[in-house]
């Protein structure tokens, strides 16, 4: 009797389920090659978008869903636990190779992340829509957090989460959505087979329907992402331009603000009388600055203009990408070393006598709590 040679070459050998077979590396090694190179532009692309939008950074998660897609496609087509990660391991050093604009240490990202989607898929036997997009959503945002562990230390979690919320809006639609239709199309065009061929357990009535409704289904998800992918970007839009930086802002101005008699907006030209320059040196756990000359305004004289409130005890500087640093009140007043400085139109914050990390750049705001 003869067999259906595509099927049955698609059949696992007894024992062999849950290992890596050649055919499952070749297909990782494609993979991980295609995805690492494409991501090193999406990388730049994710820049242009920041740029766009006139953010340091945040906006570029808004295609972060499609570093996804390679680590998900390999885990569905293989169905084998560890093809996911291995595909990503793979395409993040294929991306540091490249050229890509994070270093070395994507490669652990995209490791964490085909990791994510190797547990996540394990849930279910065969890929469906709505795991590969739960999927898809948490293996994107993990970026997020793993850069805030390791680059981001002092941006205000509400911004975290609002870039983390992006990046699952975009890990969903970008990542399980476009996986899941690059699957069905592989399939369709018997470039793959199914690993075990679907069984027929359901009358064609029931059959007829589904695939009338799954068309209609998906483009609901869709609509309903891209909606949600649109407030996201609205409230987080809201909240940068309401708590982080002021877009109508001169430069060398910041607002001063909170648990103060009076507000105010401090424009550095109108504190030039009040200039002291120090000598100092910045001292952080990743660089060092020498020590050299800086001419600025003392914080403390600022705090003395506005008559914080007596209830007020820590006084919270910003920085235009969120980058957030809190100093107690009465310290500051009693220093006249914590100067802001103009360089290069912009007012940074050097903190003489404070570890580096106290060292805020691109002063926006300063709030009194």
């Amino acid at each position: 009797m003869e067999t259906n040679p595509r099927v049955s070459a698609q059949k696992p050998q007894h024992g062999s389920r849950s290992r890596l077979q050649v055919r499952d590396l070749v297909l990782a090694a494609l993979l991980a090659a295609v995805g690492g190179v494409l991501s090193t532009y999406i990388g730049y692309i994710g820049n242009l978008i920041n740029r766009l939008f006139g953010v340091p950074f945040g906006a570029g998660q808004l295609i972060a869903g499609l570093h996804i897609i390679w680590p998900l496609l390999a885990r569905a087509l293989t169905r084998r636990f560890g093809s996911g990660t291995l595909t990503g391991a793979a395409k993040g050093l294929v991306e540091f190779l490249s050229g890509g604009t994070h270093g070395v240490v994507i490669v652990v990202i995209s490791l964490i992340e085909g990791l994510i989607v190797d547990v996540g898929m394990s849930l279910t036997k065969r890929p469906r829509l709505s795991i590969m997009l739960v999927v898809g959503g948490l293996a994107s945002a993990s970026n997020v957090f793993l850069f805030q562990a390791l680059y981001f230390s002092g941006i205000s979690m509400g911004f975290i989460w609002f870039m983390a919320g992006l990046a699952a809006v975009s890990g969903a639609v970008l990542g399980g959505m476009l996986s899941w239709d690059l699957l069905r199309l592989l399939r369709k065009s018997n470039l793959v087979a199914e690993v075990v061929p679907e069984p027929i357990s359901h009358t064609d009535r029931t059959t007829s329907a589904r695939s009338w409704l799954q068309p209609r289904i998906r483009i609901w998800i869709r609509n309903s992402m891209t909606i949600a992918a649109v407030l996201a970007l609205l409230a987080g839009a809201v909240y940068y331009y309401t708590e982080v930086a002021d877009p109508f802002s001169a430069a060398g101005t910041l607002r001063v603000s909170g648990a103060v008699a009076e507000l105010t907006e401090f424009r550095y030209e109108e504190w030039l009388d009040a200039e002291v320059t120090i000598t100092t040196e910045m001292q952080g756990s990743l660089s060092y600055i020498p020590p050299r000359p800086y001419t600025g305004v003392p914080i403390a004289l600022v705090l003395e203009a506005v008559h914080p409130n007596e209830d007020a005890t820590e006084v919270v500087v910003t920085s235009s990408d969120g980058y957030q640093k809190s100093f107690d009140l009465q310290t500051l007043r009693s220093n006249r070393e914590v100067i802001l400085v103009l360089e290069d139109q912009e007012l940074n914050l050097v903190a003489a006598g404070f570890d580096g990390s106290y060292w805020v750049k691109q002063v926006s705001r300063i709030v009194v709590r």
